[in-house]
């Protein structure tokens, strides 16, 4: 589903879009030069000629409800279908690494925020941030996906093509510990007695490589329905017994993360969140992330495939 939507730089758009109908937001990437890109994720591989071969880096610049807003388009020149990845927090960097891993594996396109050249987590600026009222001087990419943010959502949504997956790639912080934070597959309640079991529609991985024997790394799939989607169940089904603990997080209200604009916006769309723990070494996260995703692709594509080509 690759929408028809052109996109315009910051200055073309400006308030005049804002303006507009969510619906008719338009938007233009634009090649990216990478001489004079500021993007710190590139700067690590600044040396490393190859390491974009193949990939087309485009690039967008605007300007909505007070924060400005750059993002950076990485898209398979050769594998053009695939999934859509996406790195909302621009300090997660291993997040990073892994789309760049994945969209060079399974194709498709990477759309990463950046924040400019020191791996900033919040926007600045001054506005509102998501569907909130309140004036605030920071916004979270990841709680700015709303109707009323309609550039920077359909900058995201619109690069999805039809029958693919959304991946949304995140690295949180150990600072959480097992049950002590939401970032965590454990019961919270249960974990501050000493009782490691699953938050409610969760489940632990089974049979698990020792770098996947992590509390703070799993799946989530949204849902709303009163009861889970069967595909879903049998995806997660794969997943577990590929070593991965997975959540199904059932969503009411809209938080502003991408998960939830997806799943109460454009219900039907597949959309899975990888969550890897923070590691000193970017790569022994990346690596969790990259068993989770193998898993993912290789136990789930085929049955949403199968129930897409049934007409569901």
């Amino acid at each position: 589903m690759r929408a028809l939507v052109v996109w315009a730089c910051a200055l073309a758009v400006g308030s005049a879009a804002l303006a507009q109908e969510p619906s008719k937001a338009v938007v233009v990437w634009q090649q990216a030069d990478l001489a004079k890109l500021q993007d710190d994720d590139l700067a690590r591989y600044a040396g490393d000629a190859a390491y974009l071969e193949g990939i087309t880096v485009q690039e967008v610049r605007f300007s909505e409800n007070g924060f400005d807003w750059h993002l950076i388009r990485f898209a398979n020149s050769e594998k053009p279908i695939g999934p859509l990845w996406a790195v909302p927090h621009d300090d997660e960097n291993a997040a990073f690494e892994a789309a760049m891993a994945a969209v060079k594996t399974y194709g498709g396109t990477v759309i990463a925020v950046n924040s400019g050249p020191y791996s900033e987590r919040y926007q600045k600026g001054r506005g509102t941030c998501g569907g909130r009222a309140a004036i605030v001087t920071r916004c979270d990419p990841n709680r700015n996906f709303s109707e009323s943010t309609p550039l920077f959502s359909k900058a995201h949504i619109d690069m999805l093509e039809a029958g693919q997956p959304i991946i949304a790639l995140h690295t949180n912080s150990p600072g959480f510990g097992p049950g002590r934070g939401n970032i965590t597959i454990l019961d919270p309640a249960s974990a501050a007695k000493g009782i490691n079991r699953p938050r409610t529609d969760g489940y632990f991985g089974a049979n698990q490589p020792d770098l996947l024997q992590d509390y703070d790394s799993y799946a989530i799939m949204p849902y709303r329905s009163t009861t889970l989607r069967p595909n879903d169940v049998q995806c997660r089904t794969a997943m577990v017994q590929r070593g991965v603990n997975v959540w199904h997080e059932k969503v009411k209200a809209s938080d502003g993360s991408f998960s939830n604009y997806v799943e109460l916006s454009s219900h039907g769309l597949r959309y899975v969140n990888m969550e890897s723990r923070r590691e000193p070494n970017l790569a022994v996260a990346a690596e969790r992330h990259k068993l989770m995703i193998d898993a993912y692709m290789s136990g789930c594509n085929s049955i949403y495939i199968q129930v897409q080509s049934l007409g569901d």
